[in-house]
């Protein structure tokens, strides 16, 4: 447990503080760190994953594009939080490797832009399926706001890396994760932010966020 919490604050600092990029490669290597003297995947039977984890990420770049009569342009707000709940669920499709359904919700703060989120998840497991995993997760954007819209190809692509940090000693099969992302979300714009303009949509750019949830 203190490896972990190490290894996981260490990681925050270098992404957070130190404003540095995360590339697959430091998340393949925290991954392996954390995950050592975990149990093997072979002495555990494949089961469902499921996991309700809350989180927030900051993004680097917010661009809103749009159209006039004479021109395509695009105009930069101002960096601002989002929120989100998403609950996923998983099955193993081959060893170490699970596909899985996630649906949710996600606030951006900028422009105040909600959207219900339905996609699917790709999972790689380390050692074992309750262990640290890192994972691919691509969502369609739903509005629920009224100032987007429902378009096919608006949505997130995400890249993360997951990991347990407490198991609940009363309840059998609980343990607390966290979660350390790099997020790209879209929405297509339904109505003008700055006048006259035909809004096209807004790009939530290299968002890095934590999420904090419950695995059963």
């Amino acid at each position: 447990m203190k490896r972990t919490t190490t290894l996981f604050i260490t990681l925050v600092f270098t992404v957070f503080l130190s404003n540095a990029q995360i590339s697959i490669f430091d998340a393949v290597q925290t991954g392996k760190e954390i995950s050592k003297g975990e149990k093997t995947l072979n002495e555990l039977p494949p089961k469902l994953i499921q996991t309700v984890e809350f989180g927030s990420s900051l993004p680097s770049e917010i661009k809103y594009y749009f159209s006039t009569e004479e021109y395509f342009s695009a105009q930069e707000f101002t960096r601002r939080l989002s929120f989100e709940l998403f609950y996923n669920i998983n099955y193993p499709i081959i060893r170490k490797l699970t596909l899985g359904a996630v649906v949710g919700i996600q606030h951006q703060s900028q422009q105040s832009i909600t959207g219900l989120k339905l996609g699917a998840t790709l999972r790689y497991y380390f050692r074992n399926y309750e262990g640290v995993n890192m994972y691919v997760m691509t969502a369609r954007s739903i509005g629920i706001s009224d100032n987007i819209k429902n378009e096919a190809g608006e949505g997130n692509i995400r890249f993360g890396l997951q990991f347990p940090i407490i198991e609940l000693e009363d309840f059998d099969d609980f343990r607390v994760t966290f979660n350390v992302f790099w997020d790209n979300d879209s929405y297509a714009i339904k109505k003008p932010l700055l006048g006259n303009e035909t809004p096209d949509n807004m790009v939530f750019r290299s968002a890095y966020g934590l999420a904090i949830g419950l695995q059963f």
